[in-house]
């Protein structure tokens, strides 16, 4: 006996039983991890930030530290930009991110 899934409804489509649908938050979350980019367990001074995007880029973290002072400092990047940066990039020693552990 086959089925047809072209008429069948979300409730019968293969493997949906059970599986919530993840939330906009959720998802968002989810996809800030998979941009890799960690704040690491060592090498951090404020919270980790500079040595997050320099493993990411393939810089050293002194050198990543420089260019976002040079950025505040010149470019008028605002140290909002390093906190919300800290509050949605995920930890390096325990995997949480800061806002979400916030939201929930």
């Amino acid at each position: 006996m086959s089925t047809d899934w072209s008429t069948a409804g979300p409730s019968q489509t293969p493997g949906a039983e059970g599986a919530p649908t993840p939330t906009l938050t959720q998802r968002f979350f989810a996809w800030t991890r998979r941009l890799g980019i960690v704040r690491p367990a060592q090498d951090r001074v404020l919270g980790g930030v500079a040595a997050a995007l320099a493993e990411k880029l393939g810089i050293s973290s002194g050198a990543m530290r420089l260019i976002l002072v040079a950025l505040v400092l010149l470019a008028g990047l605002s140290l909002w930009v390093y906190v919300i940066a800290w509050a949605l990039l995920p930890d390096g020693r325990t995997g949480t991110i800061p806002l979400e552990r916030w939201i929930s």
